[in-house]
């Protein structure tokens, strides 16, 4: 080729380039553009230069006049500026500035273990098209890229069409010494990430669920991906390791749809442990705090929480104290059952909606299995569910999500009332060994038979699909692709999967 016809080669190709730049950064039509700013728009802090980056997220939270949350943290400073966001409701624009949560918070010897400035701004009910003002932050960068966090997308008086279901999501890292067996791979054998956009692009899920546990780096200075401000014992549950376990790898997840936050164990507040307790109460809690206001609270658990997705209603169950014994707590469950009873409660609010359970530790969950039984959790959970006024869960609460073993499960039972437990804790962590599914079945657990067992010790995500009314339960692996088998729920008086 002549230096003439390769110069002429090269002048296309980046008017090429630039061409599809600008495609792929120009606004949706049905979006606001991000060119013009609202003349309510509230402006970045005059003479600031652009820096720090900033994470946007949608929230599904308990608020009395809304059920949606636009979030956004961010290092830029000057810090405590929030900015404003824009959204259409009936066909007309609307503006609101986030409110500002939090400061960032500076710990003992000067150092931030949350340099953010946290905001956050109630959406109404059938809004759409929601866009952060670029006017108004001097991030240097802002996820999701477009500046538009997710809304939902079913209208007021309906409900989720997909629902993506993840859980146990870190990189476990227990260990200070790199290369150590007992580490996770998290360069080469941690699968959060392409999880995270193959089911985005995949299964397009209208909402996600985080069953909980977000944080597994232990000790950050073991893992063979340690980076700066991650990188030591004393950062564990600092922002940093917050955006390499979960923030950055999940975002294809938070730039899709928006998401519940369940509270697992290691979301917990005991400040001689490595807890993230501070980062879930600060970012993820329905009512979030500020600075470790966690450690002071009156007691070790939350009680339970109503979130609702128009039609179809979570709550959020508190279990990440919960003991783990194969013999009940009587006194935790002695408190738990007023939980519980809090649950029936919330349940009674819409009898003839579909209710689903979310507590991070199983009520009723096979990890082992023989031929002579098998050995389940939660003694405690199932026996504080046992001494509720109703002596059981209530009539519409069609299925329990949970997590923290590490591995897939779906379990139901013969002919009877109770919901069906589903387990999802295989989303990023080491995997656990599950049990032989054929020695499960027919066994006993909780007084009850088990009627149906799937077991998967591989990563993936559960996906529940509202196809023609019925709940239709599938797993995936880590590449988007549906396992066997098709399970669909019944949700009458008797509830159990028919899988085919």
């Amino acid at each position: 080729m002549s230096r003439i016809a390769a110069a002429v080669v090269a002048v296309v190709g980046l008017l090429v380039a630039v061409m599809s730049g600008l495609a792929q950064s120009a606004p949706s039509p049905s979006a606001p553009s991000p060119s013009a700013p609202s003349p309510s728009a509230k402006p970045s802090p005059p003479g600031a230069l652009k820096n720090g980056e900033a994470w946007a997220w949608t929230q599904l939270v308990n608020g009395k006049s809304h059920t949606t949350e636009v979030r956004f943290a961010t290092t830029e400073k000057p810090a405590g500026h929030c900015p404003t966001l824009k959204y259409t409701v009936g066909g007309k624009m609307q503006t609101a500035v986030l409110r500002k949560a939090s400061d960032p918070f500076v710990t003992g010897g000067g150092l931030q273990q949350f340099p953010t400035t946290f905001c956050v701004a109630p959406v109404p009910d059938g809004a759409r098209d929601a866009l952060i003002e670029p006017t108004t932050t001097v991030a240097a960068t802002v996820y999701p890229g477009n500046l538009q966090p997710p809304l939902p997308e079913w209208p007021v008086n309906g409900r989720p069409r997909s629902i993506a279901v993840i859980g146990d999501a870190g990189c476990e890292v227990p260990s200070s010494t790199v290369g150590s067996t007992q580490n996770q791979d998290c360069q080469n054998d941690w699968p959060l990430e392409p999880l995270s956009a193959h089911a985005a692009a995949m299964s397009h899920p209208d909402l996600v669920v985080h069953v909980g546990d977000y944080v597994y780096r232990e000790a950050p200075e073991g893992a063979n991906d340690a980076t700066p401000g991650c990188d030591s014992q004393g950062q564990a549950a600092d922002w940093a390791c917050l955006i390499k376990d979960f923030l950055r790898p999940a975002q294809a997840f938070l730039a899709e749809a928006p998401i519940v936050f369940a509270r697992g164990n290691h979301e917990d507040c005991t400040p001689s442990k490595v807890g993230r307790g501070a980062e879930w109460f600060r970012y993820f809690a329905t009512v979030p705090r500020k600075n470790n206001e966690c450690y002071s609270l009156p007691q070790v658990q939350t009680e339970p929480v109503q979130i609702n997705a128009g039609t179809l209603h979570f709550v959020l169950f508190d279990s990440s104290s919960a003991s783990e014994s194969n013999q009940p707590n009587q006194a935790q469950a002695a408190r738990f059952a007023k939980w519980f009873n809090e649950v029936n409660d919330l349940a009674a609010n819409h009898p003839k909606h579909d209710y689903f359970l979310i507590t991070h530790k199983p009520l009723w969950m096979v990890k082992q299995a023989s031929s002579a039984g098998v050995t389940w959790i939660n003694p405690t959970l199932a026996s504080a569910v046992r001494r509720t006024a109703k002596g059981a869960l209530a009539d519409n609460i069609d299925l329990v999500l949970s997590g923290h073993l590490h591995m897939y499960q779906m379990l139901d039972f013969l002919k009877s009332t109770r919901p069906p437990q589903l387990t999802v804790g295989s989303s990023g962590t080491t995997l656990d060994t599950p049990p032989d599914d054929t020695k499960v079945e027919g066994k006993t657990v909780d007084g009850e038979i088990v009627q149906h067992s799937i077991s998967r010790g591989v990563h993936g995500y559960a996906l529940l699909s509202d196809t023609g009314g019925q709940w239709h339960l599938t797993f995936h692996g880590v590449a988007g692709q549906a396992w066997p088998q098709d399970c669909a729920l019944s949700t009458g008086p008797t509830k159990e999967f028919d899988c085919k």
